[in-house]
């Protein structure tokens, strides 16, 4: 059994009681290392690199080929993070701020509540967006295929999924006494045996979770699967960015066929209705004071903020500087 950080990486940056101490970017380069390769992480042009991010953030190798990583911190500054991640299952809980990141072509908006669980069957491109101000509470495991074969007798990550391909993924959803374990580690540096041993049994949790979660199952029972798969984009924030060519080609029917279907399903047009839900979730977004209008209009899949506001005041009777609650 292996509790310690992989060689050459430090074992916590912070202590429980020290939430607030810079975390030097160096410190993320280190620690990233352990896991991707060619790994950037830079603060946009005129901001400093210098405490660009505070809180706390550790890596812990807590069984040979099973990491967890626990982040709890805020972002001084307009980060963008690249990197090449290697074949592995990529677990992602959050239960503060929502992170904006991508695997290769795919784009996934993580927020509280709807964990994240994606399979890479081979290299893949890493990007996340961080804007100035956000938090980021978050849990991310990575299990590669030598712990995939140990432990569950596969020999790649998309052979737990659903599809059976790479890039393949599902969101599901923590317990809320997860979340409160997460949570308490994550305040922590895991510099005694208990600690540790608390560390590896709360990753072994999410995983238990995360692959006995029946929520697509229950989904399924209720709806089509072509519904089902559009749901899940449309709740990750993922149909944002793609076309309705692309998603009709991810469904396997064309554009006339995905228009039809949805009027049938939903009783409004395609366009007209995936607008709205799109405008709701920013006005959702926008209840966090520490997102700004440009980025949730981005997020709802506006290029032009303008657009974006003639559209929101539109659907909602206010401009989203008001920063409306919506319940529905």
């Amino acid at each position: 059994m292996s509790l310690t950080p992989p060689p050459g990486l430090p074992s916590s940056h912070n202590s429980a009681g020290a939430r607030h101490r810079i975390i030097e970017l160096d410190h993320v380069h280190r620690m990233a290392r352990a896991l991707t390769s060619d790994h950037q992480c830079q603060p946009a042009e005129g901001q400093s690199a210098d405490g660009a991010l505070i809180g706390n953030m550790q890596l812990q190798e807590v069984q040979p080929g099973l990491f967890m990583r626990l982040n709890r911190i805020r972002k001084r500054a307009d980060l963008m993070i690249r990197s090449r991640i290697e074949p592995s299952l990529k677990i992602a809980v959050v239960w503060r701020g929502e992170p904006r990141v991508s695997f290769g072509p795919q784009h996934h908006a993580l927020k509280p509540g709807r964990a994240l669980c994606i399979a890479l069957d081979e290299p893949t491109e890493f990007r996340l967006q961080s804007p100035k101000g956000a938090y980021e509470h978050s849990a991310i495991l990575t299990l590669t295929p030598a712990w995939l074969t140990w432990h569950l007798g596969v020999s790649s990550a998309s052979e737990v999924m659903p599809e059976a391909r790479h890039l393949a993924h599902y969101h599901w959803q923590p317990s809320a006494r997860l979340i409160e374990r997460l949570e308490e580690f994550s305040r922590q540096r895991p510099g005694t045996l208990a600690l540790r041993l608390g560390i590896e049994s709360v990753a072994l949790e999410v995983i238990s979770e995360c692959l006995a979660d029946d929520s697509a199952q229950r989904r399924l029972q209720g709806t089509s699967e072509w519904q089902a798969r559009l749901e899940d984009w449309i709740s990750s924030g993922e149909v944002a960015y793609l076309s309705q060519a692309e998603i009709a080609a991810r469904l396997g029917m064309s554009v006339r066929q995905l228009q039809r279907r949805y009027r049938d399903a939903y009783g409004q047009t395609m366009s007209r209705d995936l607008r709205r839900r799109q405008l709701l979730r920013a006005a959702h977004l926008l209840q966090d004071r520490n997102v700004t209008v440009e980025a949730a209009a981005e997020m709802a899949g506006y290029r032009s903020a303008a657009n974006f506001a003639t559209a929101f005041r539109r659907q909602f009777g206010m401009p989203p500087s008001q920063r409306p609650i919506v319940t529905a």
